[in-house]
């Protein structure tokens, strides 16, 4: 439904989108407003990192951008066809496919335990393409290569680190061939020795051209492998540019602010 867009067509462009969240319990309920009025194109082979404080509306706003959090209201056109626009436009079906073409990869790995690493990787091609298990478990093969773990196939998820955990996680969501692969911090919650691996992949698939939407706290990585950075600030979009302006020579003062940490 979303495949490869046309030439001049975002991959993904979302308008306006909005998002609050009830909180408390009943006669003492509050409404907390997340994003506000939040637009955002990402351009095919583009690769922008979201950047800002603990509870600006990262996770949030790339959860929005397939779906796994519906907005209140906005737009988001996925290659130049709506997918929502104050609602979802999509059937069930529709929906399972549009978020094979844009993927994601959480900050926890959700491997199943039971299940090898090749098989974790194979399940949704068999499950949800509809693959042989054969050609499941070729194409897994190839992308666990592609992440460095073709030593790890028959593996259980209990005998990696974290760092290995995550990059099965990757695998997974490339063995989908989407169009866009998300990552919501995708480094979070690995201990500091592991990250570099993470990382190292991430840097092997923004080479390739891979379309990449990236929250991350890790900021010198977001200057070295992004397109484009935005400043989310209390669920707004502050400041977005190239790394060079928002790092070297940001304009608005909480971007200046928070940036500042980079050149401690």
């Amino acid at each position: 439904m979303t495949g490869v867009p046309a030439a001049g067509v975002a991959a993904l462009e979302l308008t306006g989108i909005e998002k609050s969240f009830t909180t408390g319990r009943a006669g003492a309920k509050s409404t907390v407003r997340v994003l506000e009025g939040v637009s955002l194109s990402v351009q095919p082979g583009e690769h922008v990192a979201i950047i800002g404080r603990s509870g600006s509306g990262k996770s949030t706003l790339i959860r929005c951008m397939n779906l796994l959090e519906v907005p209140d209201r906005g737009t988001i056109h996925a290659s130049g066809t709506a997918v929502y626009q104050d609602r979802i436009l999509l059937s069930s079906k529709e929906l399972v496919r549009f978020r094979r073409q844009v993927g994601m990869v959480f900050q926890q790995f959700n491997l199943f335990p039971h299940l090898t690493v090749v098989e974790n990787v194979a399940l949704p091609l068999t499950k949800g393409v509809g693959l042989t298990e054969n050609a499941a478990l070729t194409r897994a093969a190839g992308m666990l290569a592609k992440v460095g773990l073709t030593d790890k196939l028959r593996s259980y998820p209990r005998e990696l680190s974290g760092g290995q955990q995550q990059r099965v996680a990757i695998a997974r969501a490339l063995a989908l061939q989407p169009s866009v692969v998300l990552f919501d911090e995708p480094t979070s919650a690995l201990d500091p020795e592991l990250v570099g691996e993470v990382l190292a992949v991430l840097r092997e698939l923004a080479r390739e051209g891979m379309t990449m939407v990236i929250v991350t706290h890790e900021l010198a990585f977001a200057a070295e492998v992004s397109n484009r950075v935005v400043f989310l600030d209390a669920g707004r979009i502050a400041e977005e540019g190239p790394p060079e302006q928002i790092f070297k020579a940001p304009v608005n003062a909480r971007t200046q602010s928070f940036v500042s940490q980079f050149a401690r």
